[in-house]
């Protein structure tokens, strides 16, 4: 199956709230739609959204092919939950509720997403959680889904530690499983079992173990060690990316440079739209960078970028694979040279 990487910001992974399974599965595919039809424009005015989308297509997705009743029934607690963020470090304090009103007729869903969650899906800074749409979509278990996103949220690290007050505060469990043991059984164990199986099954790219930290007889702290396929060697398309990001934050300096900060995440959302894109790019990437960082690097990397990524047309691209080869074919200048062509000419 062709695997779709799917993002949103960090502060959405860890914010409080709880759905059930297939409310969360419904929120998954609304990311994905969402990001499809995200255009580039002014990223501090966003509007509320509006998808259309088959309910035939969405009760597949969330695995509810045979149910509509049950989707319809989905949506509607869905509609009335909400999420909330707060920053004591900013000041900032958010909540409100994933979609405004999903309205079913002739078997479509028009669903509006709220412009207030709008930039936690599409306006993604350096902080962000990118994960595997397939293997979200097929946990049995939201505890599972939950727990699958905390692990994608520390890509590229070993592990982290997180309060057992704080796991509690993010998933609303204060008072359900007020006793860590029932914390433990119900939440932790169900999720670890269930992500160990599919990743011994080769169905996702992480699992977890962990330990406790006690303050006397309490638990207060869990330590997460995380596992994952490219501890083998076996580096999943999202790996390619992560490794791909903080290469062109570095290179066009996104931190300062408001500009080239916009260009970049234009870029990463493309490549999250197409990611069969991502691997050849991450092989020619680091090929350039392996002859080493030269004055006009930056400006034939951005070339390669706007030439094979932001302009990328999949329609085009079909038409031209579907066309003969020709006999002769003119060879193709090296876009490395015209670009020094082009800096000589200015400087004359």
């Amino acid at each position: 199956m062709k695997e779709i990487v799917i993002a949103q910001d960090n502060r959405l992974t860890t914010s409080r709230y709880e759905l059930t399974l297939i409310e969360k599965r419904i929120f998954y595919y609304i990311i994905k739609e969402v990001r499809n039809k995200y255009t580039t424009g002014q990223r501090d005015l966003f509007d509320d959204l509006i998808l259309n989308i088959k309910v035939s297509d969405l009760c597949k997705e969330v695995n509810q092919e045979e149910n509509n009743k049950e989707t319809r029934k989905a949506l509607e607690k869905f509609r009335s939950r909400n999420f909330t963020y707060s920053s004591e470090v900013d000041d900032d304090w958010l909540t409100c509720g994933f979609i405004n009103y999903a309205h079913i007729k002739k078997g479509i869903a028009e669903i509006q997403v709220s412009h207030k969650l709008m930039p936690f899906l599409v306006e993604l800074s350096s902080q962000y959680t990118a994960y595997s749409l397939h293997v979200a979509m097929s946990l049995k278990s939201k505890w599972s889904q939950r727990m699958y996103e905390l692990c994608q949220k520390w890509q590229g690290t070993d592990g982290f530690r997180i309060t057992v007050d704080e796991l509690r505060h993010s998933f609303m469990l204060e008072e359900k499983y007020d006793r860590y043991a029932l914390l433990n059984e119900r939440v932790l164990q169900v999720a670890k079992r269930e992500l160990k199986e599919l990743y011994d099954l080769g169905q996702c790219d992480v699992y977890f173990e962990f330990t406790e930290e006690r303050k006397g007889r309490t638990v207060e702290t869990l330590r997460f060690k995380l596992f994952r396929k490219n501890s083998m060697n076996v580096k999943t398309t999202t790996d390619l990316l992560l490794e791909l990001i903080p290469l062109f934050q570095s290179i066009y300096e996104t931190t300062t440079k408001p500009k080239n900060d916009v260009f970049i995440k234009d870029v990463i959302l493309q490549l999250q739209k197409y990611p069969d894109l991502i691997a050849p790019l991450n092989k020619r990437i680091k090929e350039i960078l392996a002859e080493g960082m030269k004055s006009d690097t930056p400006r034939y990397i951005r070339f390669i970028l706007n030439e094979d990524i932001v302009g990328f047309n999949p329609k085009e691209n079909k038409k031209a694979a579907a066309k003969p080869a020709a006999k002769k074919e003119e060879e193709r200048p090296d876009p490395m040279m015209e670009i020094l062509k082009l800096s000589k000419e200015k400087t004359v």
